[in-house]
């Protein structure tokens, strides 16, 4: 079976909050593995997150977003340089922590959308450095996992098909696909058929029902995606993420503007169970 992760942001209120504070709440629900955000870059508190997934038996699995003033799409050099650099640090705290994947926005910033008609140059500046930080992710055993969400949150690519065209300008076998299906309903004609598109540069796999609820909540058939990712034999993890709150910094950043949940843990609980049922 595929396991089943949660992203931790899930119970916290602000980007800031201690992750390592939710892990034991995973656990208990009985997820396989949690997913945190290296939302301080290398400074995260990768130690200590580390001993407490051991003590608690848990997997882990690393997201991040690039920050504005490290845009490796920028046209100013040094801004790249510095955003390349950043990115092969965060890479290493990924392998510290012991995740197998880097996964998110790692190849442009979040919610910043250029003036320019032509918005092909700064793709090619994002593959172009996305590609020298693959070498060292390679080196060190990791992934690097490039999340593809909707044209409200970025330009670079929405679609399955823009993905794959990325990762061919790219040119490096340690970049894979990260799909989200919340993301996917809005982008896709068919999600089954986009996942089979993805086939063998799958990496990594979020869900969350069509208006971002646990699975679940919305309208998406989900063993219709079981069925596609038996078809690429994905045997990678099934990670819950959603913002329920609307009156928390987490839940307003992505637009949550009415509760999402109405018991945290026993709706959380019911969408895992799902998953384990008809899609694990």
């Amino acid at each position: 079976m595929r396991p089943v992760g949660i992203e931790i942001f899930y119970w916290l209120n602000n980007w800031s909050d201690n992750q390592t504070n939710c892990f034991v709440k995973a656990s208990q629900l009985g997820f396989d593995a949690v997913e945190i955000s290296l939302i301080s870059g290398p400074d995260t508190p990768i130690k200590a997150m580390r001993a407490e997934l051991d003590r608690l038996g848990l997997g882990v699995f690393a997201s991040m977003g690039l920050p504005l003033d490290k845009d490796i799409t920028s046209s100013d050099a040094p801004v790249r340089r510095s955003g390349i650099e950043y990115l092969k640090r965060c890479v290493g705290a990924a392998a510290e922590l012991g995740s197998p994947i880097l996964g998110g926005l790692p190849y442009v910033p979040w919610l910043q959308f250029p003036g320019e008609h032509d918005l092909r140059p700064y793709r090619d500046r994002s593959a172009a450095a996305i590609r020298e930080v693959a070498v060292t992710a390679s080196d060190l055993g990791i992934t690097i996992c490039i999340e593809i969400i909707n044209r409200f949150e970025t330009y670079i690519f929405n679609t399955v098909q823009q993905g794959l065209d990325y990762l061919v300008q790219v040119d490096h076998p340690s970049v894979r696909l990260q799909l989200d299906t919340y993301h996917m309903n809005m982008e896709e004609d068919d999600i089954p058929a986009a996942i089979r598109l993805a086939g063998s540069r799958l990496g990594h796999f979020h869900c969350a029902d069509s208006n971002r609820k646990p699975p679940g909540g919305g309208h998406i058939r989900w063993s219709s995606i079981r069925d596609a990712l038996d078809a690429v034999c994905y045997s990678g993890p099934l990670v819950i993420e959603c913002f329920p709150n609307p009156s928390a910094e987490t839940g307003r950043t992505v637009n949550t503007w009415r509760p999402l949940v109405q018991d945290y843990d026993a709706d959380i609980a019911n969408a895992l169970s799902l998953l384990r049922h008809q899609v694990a």
